[in-house]
């Protein structure tokens, strides 16, 4: 991951928190083996999670926007040291306990040129945790952007502190 730039004051004049602190998020299992179904790569990751995380009472938080709680929310995206043709967006709410199993993401296997941005929305608290290949993110400051574009980085959030975990995921591809 490259750190970008910080846009805390991004965060502040679009009043992200605190909309996002008013919300809860869609619930979103773990475990999703719809979604890593075609994909040789992805197979391999379904096959791995299934004992561990297929008893779907694993959730985690997230928003995008067709999400009912984003509808009447509007705000420009940060800006970003890339553009491409297309852009995904969504937010990663965690309460304390939920996580991501480790994995890549499908969008970025099957498209050209992809770009993928992390924002953290908050100070990095104890018990917030980030692994992406063999290295953990730590003391990274609300507004934080980093850049990690390799499709096949493998990742995984999790929360087990005492406060809620906020991100904002981009993905921009040709």
């Amino acid at each position: 991951m490259n750190f970008i730039a910080n846009h805390i004051d991004w965060i502040k004049e679009q009043k992200i928190m605190e909309h996002l602190t008013s919300c809860k998020g869609d619930t979103t299992p773990v475990w999703q083996p719809n979604r890593w179904t075609g994909n040789s790569t992805l197979e391999k990751f379904k096959e791995m999670a299934r004992p561990g995380y297929s008893c779907n009472k694993f959730f985690f938080h997230q928003m995008n926007p067709s999400s009912k709680e984003m509808q009447n929310f509007n705000f420009d995206l940060p800006s970003l040291t890339e553009s491409r043709k297309h852009t995904i967006w969504w937010f990663v709410i965690l309460y304390p306990g939920e996580f991501q199993a480790m994995h890549i993401d499908p969008q970025l296997t099957e498209v050209k040129n992809p770009v993928r941005y992390t924002m953290f929305l908050q100070d990095w608290e104890p018990g917030h945790v980030f692994v992406y290949d063999d290295k953990v993110a730590a003391n990274y400051k609300a507004g934080d952007l980093f850049e990690w574009s390799d499709p096949m980085t493998i990742h995984g959030p999790a929360n087990i502190g005492y406060n809620t975990r906020y991100t904002l995921q981009i993905t921009l591809w040709d």
